[in-house]
């Protein structure tokens, strides 16, 4: 998901470190000084109200040592009909409204919207690894032929290096130009959306992009394929693992594998921008983007999964250790570890993975030395502000509040 959209007769569809990747490409920010503007509102609402001029929908939540310091939604999580799409639809699955037969109007996000993650995802598929290596069931240092018998260089591509983005893979969500997965895609839909070994196939027809372990770069084929790892391993779908593993004893009843079960209300629409209009974004298929990036849920049940990576309980010491242990490359904005890029900012540690995905850029940023987290889910999408863009903002304004008993909410 490039935040340079490129023609639509090239038909791309995720690029480098957006969306189903990240910002990655940006340097690591500084803190600046905050001075609130002028006018009602709070100093989070003036850094999100200058962010997100245009109704753009955006749920805010702010937790210090898991404790609820702010949250506050947004703009418009849904803007309305009659709707316009930009581009053209290349994915032909069924539009949120359509799934859950959707009351449309102006409404506002809250703390239960509904956001695709996009590839905040990253988080969990290393997660559920880590999970399958604390129950002796795989290491990281397999290699990826363990899992794919014949796999081209499949003996040089260990786990390790799928879960740091250092495989040499191309990157399988792209359609028109190289490396071109439409086949992959058609293939994809016709198994009735459950055979991922057409991508597999088509992966092996690509030469590697270097050499594996001795470069970073994001490709969403490493987290594609340690999701289908986790399958064979546990012997269940990848969305059944997570809920079992992740979701259900954290009570993360609001974040799913793909679009939520219905009865479902409360759910942002993707909106992208295009030659400074607002325009809706067709959905994109979360089945085909799986591990690396295709998980729908809320600010709640994000701060719970923070919380649940900051001390042992599902997860090992150990674990946690591996999960935050930084590749040994290094990038201009952070370390990619364990589906977290570790880094910086003004001197304080910095844990985060963003996304951006069909009308939809997500961050959730934690600083573990000072107990912060901040979560930012929008259906702000291509060429839209990115939500790494405000942390530096917002953290200071964290580190000098305190937590609230209740959080405010309405339509800002």
């Amino acid at each position: 998901m490039s935040r340079t959209p490129k023609a639509i007769a090239l038909l791309v569809a995720c690029a480098a470190l957006t969306g189903c990747g990240g910002s990655g490409g940006s340097s690591a920010p500084s803190i600046p000084q905050t001075t609130p503007a002028p006018g009602s509102g709070t100093a989070f609402d003036n850094v999100i109200r200058q962010s997100y001029a245009g109704g753009w929908g955006v749920e805010l939540a702010v937790y210090k040592n898991g404790a609820l310091v702010y949250a506050q939604g947004y703009g418009l999580r849904d803007r309305g009909l009659p709707d316009t799409f930009a581009y053209a639809d290349i994915w032909h699955v069924p539009q949120p409204e359509t799934l859950y037969n959707l009351p449309r109007g102006q409404f506002a996000p809250d703390a239960n919207t509904v956001f695709d993650l996009a590839s905040v995802s990253k988080e969990f598929t290393a997660g559920a690894i880590l999970l399958l290596q604390q129950d002796g069931k795989l290491s990281v240092n397999d290699p990826l032929s363990k899992y794919f018998p014949g796999f081209p260089n499949g003996d040089a591509i260990s786990l390790l290096y799928l879960l740091q983005h250092r495989s040499g893979l191309v990157d399988y969500n792209n359609f028109g130009d190289y490396p071109d997965f439409s086949g992959a895609y058609s293939a994809f839909m016709a198994s009735g959306q459950t055979d991922y070994q057409p991508i597999v196939d088509r992966l092996s027809t690509f030469p590697l992009n270097f050499a594996p372990g001795t470069q970073y770069e994001y490709s969403n084929t490493n987290y594609l394929l340690l999701g289908m790892i986790v399958a064979k391993v546990s012997g269940v779908p990848f969305g059944t693992f997570v809920q079992q593993r992740i979701f259900g004893p954290l009570a993360m009843t609001q974040t799913h594998q793909g679009n939520p079960p219905p009865p479902v209300t409360d759910i942002a629409l993707g909106y992208l921008t295009n030659a400074g209009a607002a325009y809706r974004a067709w959905q994109w298929n979360l089945t085909w983007l799986a591990g690396a990036g295709g998980l729908t849920s809320t600010v709640g049940d994000l701060e719970k999964w923070d919380r649940a990576v900051r001390a042992p309980g599902i997860f090992t010491a150990a674990s946690l250790a591996q999960m935050f242990a930084p590749s040994p490359i290094a990038a201009p904005y952070g370390s990619y570890a364990g589906g977290w890029i570790v880094s910086t900012l003004g001197g304080h540690p910095y844990v985060w993975h963003d996304g951006e995905v069909g009308g939809f850029q997500t961050i959730n940023a934690t600083f573990p030395n000072d107990g912060i987290d901040i979560i930012i889910l929008t259906n702000d999408g291509i060429n839209g502000f990115a939500p790494y863009n405000a942390i530096p903002q917002l953290f200071p304004i964290a580190l000098s509040s305190s937590p609230l008993q209740s959080a405010r909410r309405g339509m800002r």
